[in-house]
C-alpha cells in the first residue's frame, strides 16, 4: 500500500463518518468555552488566555488548557459564532490525531524491523479502526471535547519526531528533539493527559534499554513539566466546587475493575454510548430493581477483574515471543493510568477519556492479528469479520454524530441511553426552563434531587421555577438554603434580591452587592447589580463599580460597551470614546452581534 493512499482513506473514512457534526450547533460546555468566554474574542487577548483555566464565565474547573482556547480564538476571529466551521475544526484535527499516529506506529514498527510493507498495513488498519470508532465521539462531535485530538495530535507528533531522529545525523536529530519537544510541550498545554506523553517515549526507550535517548527524554519531560508547570501555576484559579464526594481508597480497586469491563464493552461492542457513564453504586432503598443494578455491578467487577488477567497474561506471552505486541500494550498501560480510576477524577468513567489508551490497544491488537499463523479457511473468516466490524463501527459513528445535533436533543438522548445522572437532569431542568415549561422542569429538578438530595444547583433552578410561578414562600426557603451552598451562594443571593423586587416592587441593591462580592466574580451577576445601580439613579456608583471590576477583568469586552454606555449616559463624551474603543478592540465581532453573549 502506499502512503499517500493510506493517508487519503483515513482522511476520506474520518470525513464521511464524522459529517452529520457539520450541521451540529453549540451544546452543553460549548456555550461557556465559546459564546460566554471573553478571552477568545481577541487576538490580543492571547497573552491573557495562558494566565487563566477554562470555564472564565461559568462553574469554575482544574482544566488549563490554552492551546484549545487560542484555537477558539482563531475561529471565532473568523466566523464569530457560526457552529459548523468549529465543527469542521474538530474533525480536521481527529484526522490529523490519526495520521500522526499512523505515521508514529510506522515508525514504531521500524524500530522492531518489521518488514516496511507489513508495518505499513498494521499502521494503516490500527490508525483507520482508531480514526473511525464511536466510541470518540465524545472528543470530536463535541466541540468543548477538542481537547482530546489537540493533545493526541501534538503528543503523537512528539513521539514520531523522537524515533524519527535516530536516523539522522546530529545536527538533524538536534533539530527533530527540539521540534519534538515543542510538540509535547503543546500537548501538554491541549490537556492535562498530554503530559503522559514524555513519560510514554521513557517507557518505549526504557524497554528498549536505550540508555542515551532515555536521558535524552527526560530532560526533554524535564523540560515540558518546568514550562507547563510555571504557566499552569502562575494562572489565576478558581478551585471548582466539590460536588460529589471522591471515592474511598479501598472502593478505588473495585471501580478500576469496573471500568476496565466497562470500557471494553465499549470497545469491543460501541451501541450504547452516551456521556454521563456510571460504575457506582448508590445507597438507597432496597427494591428489586436496585438489587438487580447492585448485582449486575458486582458482575461487572468479577468480568473486570477476567480482563485484567487476561491482559496481563496478554502482554507476559507476547514479551518474549512478540515484543512490538508487548510494547504496544505498555504503552497503552501507561496512557490509561491517570484514568484508570487509580485518581479521583470528576467521574468514574467517560468515552474520551481512552481517547489515546485506545490507539495503542487497537495497534496491539492488528499486530497480534497480522502476525498470527492464521490457516487459509480462517484468513477468509477473519477478513469478513474484520469488515463487518468496521463497517459496524463507521455506521455507528455516523449515527452517533445526531445525537449532539442540539442541546435538548444532547440531553434527551443521553438520559434516554442510561445517562440520567443528577447533573442531566438539571440541564434538561435548565433548558425547560428556559422555554418556559415550569412544571416539566419541576419534575426534572426534583429527579436530579432523589438522586443528588444536596445537589446546590438542583436547589437554585428550582427557586427560580418557583419564582415563576409566583410561589414565593417556597422559592425563598429554598434560596436560603442555596445561600448556605458555596458552589451557589452568589446565585442564591441574586435571586433573592429578584423575589425582593417581585414581592415588594423594591430593588434591592444590598442583596445584589451581597451577591457580587460572594466567591468569585460572576459577571452576569455584577452586570446584574451594575444595571440596577443605574436603574436606581446610582449612575456614577455604576460606574465605579464597573471601573472596580476592570481593574481585574481588564480583557472583558463587554464591561467596557457597558462603561462607555454609562459615560455617554453621564455626558462624559471623551471617557465614552475610550471605553467603547476598548471595547471593540477586545472583541473583534462586538459591532457584528451588538455586544458579547
Amino acid at each position: 500500500m502506499k502512503r499517500y493512499l493510506a493517508v487519503l482513506l483515513i482522511i476520506i473514512a474520518v470525513f464521511a463518518c464524522y459529517a452529520p457534526a457539520l450541521k451540529n450547533g453549540f451544546v452543553w460546555d460549548d456555550t461557556a468555552l465559546i459564546l460566554r468566554d471573553p478571552l477568545i474574542r481577541s487576538w490580543r487577548l492571547i497573552p491573557e488566555s495562558f494566565n487563566h483555566f477554562l470555564f472564565v464565565d461559568a462553574t469554575a474547573s482544574d482544566f488549563y488548557r490554552p492551546i484549545q482556547r487560542l484555537t477558539y480564538m482563531l475561529e471565532y476571529a473568523a466566523f464569530a459564532f457560526w457552529a459548523t466551521p468549529y465543527h469542521f475544526t474538530s474533525i480536521i484535527f481527529h484526522a490529523a490525531a490519526a495520521l500522526a499516529f499512523f505515521f508514529f506506529a510506522e515508525e514504531l514498527l521500524g524500530f522492531f524491523d518489521v518488514d516496511p510493507k507489513k508495518r505499513r498495513i498494521v499502521a494503516f488498519f490500527a490508525s483507520l479502526v482508531w480514526a473511525i470508532h464511536p466510541v470518540h465521539n465524545a472528543a470530536v462531535v463535541y466541540i468543548s471535547g477538542r481537547a482530546d485530538p489537540l493533545a493526541a495530535l501534538f503528543g503523537f507528533v512528539g513521539l514520531y519526531l523522537i524515533l524519527r531522529s535516530r536516523r539522522l545525523s546530529r545536527a538533524s536529530s538536534l533539530v527533530l528533539w527540539t521540534a519534538a519537544t515543542a510538540a509535547l510541550l503543546l500537548s501538554a498545554l491541549s490537556r492535562e493527559t498530554g503530559l503522559m506523553f514524555p513519560l510514554i517515549a521513557l517507557g518505549l526507550f526504557a524497554l528498549q534499554r536505550n540508555w542515551s535517548a532515555l536521558v535524552k527524554t527526560a530532560v526533554a519531560a524535564v523540560f515540558v513539566a518546568a514550562i507547563y508547570l510555571s504557566l499552569r501555576m502562575a494562572a489565576e484559579h478558581v478551585s471548582p466546587p466539590a460536588l460529589r464526594p471522591a471515592p474511598p481508597l479501598f472502593v478505588r480497586p473495585i471501580l478500576i475493575a469496573r471500568a476496565v469491563a466497562e470500557y471494553a464493552g465499549l470497545i469491543v461492542f460501541p451501541l450504547n454510548l452516551h456521556m454521563e457513564r456510571n460504575i457506582d453504586i448508590h445507597a438507597g432503598s432496597f427494591t428489586p430493581a436496585s438489587w438487580t443494578a447492585a448485582a449486575w455491578r458486582e458482575l461487572q467487577t468479577l468480568l473486570g477483574l477476567v480482563l485484567i488477567a487476561a491482559l496481563v497474561y496478554w502482554a507476559v506471552r507476547a514479551r518474549k515471543r512478540n515484543p512490538p505486541v508487548f510494547t504496544a500494550l505498555v504503552l497503552a498501560a501507561i496512557s490509561y493510568l491517570p484514568v484508570s480510576g487509580i485518581f479521583a477524577l470528576n467521574a468514574s468513567v467517560a468515552e474520551h477519556w481512552i481517547y489515546v489508551a485506545s490507539a495503542f490497544l487497537f495497534f496491539a491488537a492488528t499486530l497480534q492479528f497480522a502476525g498470527a499463523a492464521w490457516q487459509r479457511s480462517t484468513i477468509v473468516f477473519v477478513q469478513i469479520a474484520f469488515a463487518l466490524w468496521l463497517a459496524f463501527l463507521g455506521m455507528r459513528t455516523f449515527a452517533r454524530a445526531f445525537d449532539w445535533k442540539d442541546q435538548r436533543t444532547f440531553v434527551e438522548r443521553t438520559i434516554r441511553a442510561g445517562g440520567d445522572s443528577a447533573r442531566m437532569l438539571i440541564n434538561l431542568g435548565e433548558l425547560d426552563l428556559s422555554e418556559g415549561k415550569l412544571q416539566d422542569a419541576a419534575v426534572h429538578l426534583h429527579a436530579a434531587l432523589q438522586k443528588q438530595p444536596d445537589q446546590p444547583f438542583a436547589i437554585v433552578d428550582l427557586a427560580a421555577v418557583a419564582l415563576k410561578q409566583n410561589d414565593f414562600k417556597l422559592a425563598r426557603q429554598l434560596l436560603v438554603r442555596a445561600t448556605g451552598m458555596p458552589a451557589v451562594a452568589a446565585h442564591g443571593h441574586e435571586l433573592l434580591a429578584v423575589l425582593e423586587f417581585k414581592e415588594k416592587n423594591r430593588v434591592d441593591l444590598l442583596q445584589l452587592r451581597l451577591a457580587s462580592r460572594t466567591g468569585a466574580p460572576i459577571w452576569s451577576i455584577e452586570k446584574r447589580y451594575v444595571a440596577a445601580l443605574d436603574a436606581t439613579g446610582a449612575t456614577d456608583r455604576a460606574i465605579t463599580e464597573l471601573k472596580t471590576c476592570l481593574a481585574t477583568e481588564w480583557y472583558r469586552a463587554e464591561s467596557w460597551q457597558l462603561l462607555g454606555e454609562l459615560f455617554a449616559k453621564t455626558g462624559h463624551r471623551a471617557e465614552s470614546s475610550e471605553a467603547l474603543a476598548r471595547a471593540s478592540a477586545y472583541d473583534v465581532h462586538l459591532n457584528d452581534h451588538g455586544g458579547s453573549s
